[in-house]
């Protein structure tokens, strides 16, 4: 590094290296970049699939899935196989309300994207959709959760099969399994463990002074770009603020703030004040 950089960019440099150092793979920021490198996310798989020879081709991180209506979803990892099946995993640290209703929005929006591109309903591919918590949101005590969908005969069921999978995993339980202690692993991140292959190998050279310093570049985009969504995301929640205050009705609120009305109803009970529906 050379002699003349000032003081402040070196303090600058050593903040985020700490920062990185200090993340796991439930932060956003982390996630975006430590899976762009395709080994870590062929393990990733894998070991949620529990198939050790799974042949990934593509893997998109914070993939933005374009679409026709107001709200973009993120997910936070995409990909697909040789076989044409996809793997969408969503990383979410925070608690969710409604959990099973996100998901729900997601297979939606990527299906519909994929019917708009022209695949017949027919040729829509095998989908398993990884919903990975730090909590045991189901509060049932087990690692991961399947759904199972099923057709009601008379008082029989059959299984019904439409190509989705739906599978949610958790850190906070631990069952000894492999998956288990993967999870257990994204939930700590730690310098030096090497429990995870590939993926361990990543984060360890991200979280070195020299990975950190050659991604630099590439966290302090982040940063920024994250700080500048902050600052918008508390632009409109005051603008939603304030005219709940003044007794606007929820469409309007949602037109002038884009919130979603979800978010509107959160924030109205956050500060004690009624929401006019209409």
């Amino acid at each position: 590094m050379p002699d003349s950089v000032p003081d402040s960019l070196l303090v600058k440099i050593e903040e985020i290296i700490k920062q990185i150092q200090a993340m796991n793979l439930f932060n956003d920021t982390f996630i975006s970049v430590v899976f762009k490198d395709k080994a870590s996310c062929l393990h990733l798989v894998r070991q949620l699939m529990q198939k050790p020879d799974l042949k990934i081709i593509a893997c998109r991180t914070q993939d933005a899935i374009p679409m026709l209506i107001s709200k973009s979803p993120r997910l936070d990892i995409t990909a697909e196989d040789d076989q044409g099946t996809l793997y969408e995993i969503e990383i979410q640290r925070l608690e969710e309300t409604a959990p099973a209703r996100r998901v729900r929005y997601y297979s939606a929006v990527m299906d519909s994207e994929l019917l708009r591109k022209g695949v017949t309903y027919d040729k829509l591919p095998e989908v398993y959709l990884f919903y990975l918590s730090e909590k045991d949101i189901w509060q049932r005590g087990q690692t991961v959760y399947e759904m199972e969908q099923l057709l009601r005969v008379g008082n029989d069921s059959i299984p019904y099969y439409n190509g989705l999978h739906t599978i949610y995993v958790n850190a906070e339980i631990d069952d000894g399994s492999n998956i288990a202690k993967l999870m257990q692993y994204l939930k700590t991140a730690k310098a030096g463990d090497t429990s995870q292959g590939a993926l361990s190998a990543h984060v360890n050279y991200l979280k070195s002074p020299e990975g950190g310093r050659e991604a630099m570049g590439e966290f302090e985009k982040i940063f920024t770009e994250k700080g500048r969504a902050e600052g918008e995301a508390k632009v409109h929640r005051e603008t939603a603020l304030e005219m709940l205050k003044g007794g606007e009705k929820l469409s309007k609120i949602v037109k002038y703030s884009t919130l979603a009305k979800e978010t509107v109803f959160a924030l109205a009970k956050e500060n004690g004040l009624e929401v006019v529906v209409g």
